[in-house]
């Protein structure tokens, strides 16, 4: 079953959609970007973290712990999804301190640079690829999927970059992957439209 995660939320229509899609992780932005929110913003989209509805996922890029958690505290976070510099020392110091799942994002480099993900088999709770550049809705050469599989050993792998409603498929038909995240890729104009959201969401379900 190939999980679905929709990042850059920032209004209550396009948090409401996912709730009825049942989507399963919903991504708020805390990292410098026009889709940044607050952790108070995040907040006031849904009714908390024992609510039901998606899991809720926080991005951040080379914050604190401290920060970390003092943001997944108001903010409801069950995951905190780190695109930064982030060590798996840091990673690790991070999962001694929260019971929260940890996700390391990984600009796929498609050399022996890769090779470096095998650090964090034992410290995050899964793995997101993008392109190097991450971002920038482009996708990086999903060939290497499988060779990355192998660094990663049994860890998830969310695959994120350039991913929309027509190509979905696409990836999925071709690689077993645990999940699949999108932001860009169901906007028009840079503002989340509900419509792709949706059409992204059937068609990942009909991959199933």
């Amino acid at each position: 079953m190939t999980l679905v995660k929709v990042c850059g939320i920032k209004t209550r229509e396009a948090y409401e959609r996912l709730q009825e899609l049942r989507a399963d992780f919903v991504g708020f932005v805390f990292a410098k970007s026009k889709r940044q929110v607050t952790a108070e913003q995040a907040a006031a989209l849904g009714s908390g973290k024992n609510a039901p509805g998606p899991q809720r996922v926080g991005v951040f890029v080379n914050e604190s712990v401290e920060s970390l958690l003092q943001t997944a505290e108001i903010a409801g976070l069950h995951v905190l999804q780190l695109h930064g510099d982030e060590s798996p020392e840091f990673c690790r110091e991070l999962r001694a301190r929260t019971s929260l799942q940890i996700w390391k994002a990984w600009g796929v480099k498609n050399d022996e640079g890769d090779a470096l993900l095998t650090a964090y088999t034992d410290v995050v709770d899964a793995v997101l690829l993008d392109n190097d550049r991450g971002g920038t809705g482009e996708k990086f050469p999903w060939e290497a999927i499988p060779k990355l599989h192998g660094f990663t050993k049994d860890l998830p792998l969310f695959i994120a970059g350039g991913l929309h409603p027509d190509n979905v498929g696409d990836l999925l038909a071709a690689h077993a992957v645990e999940g699949v995240d999108v932001s860009s890729g169901v906007e028009t104009e840079g503002v989340k439209d509900l419509a792709k959201i949706t059409a992204f969401v059937t068609k990942v379900r009909e991959q199933r």
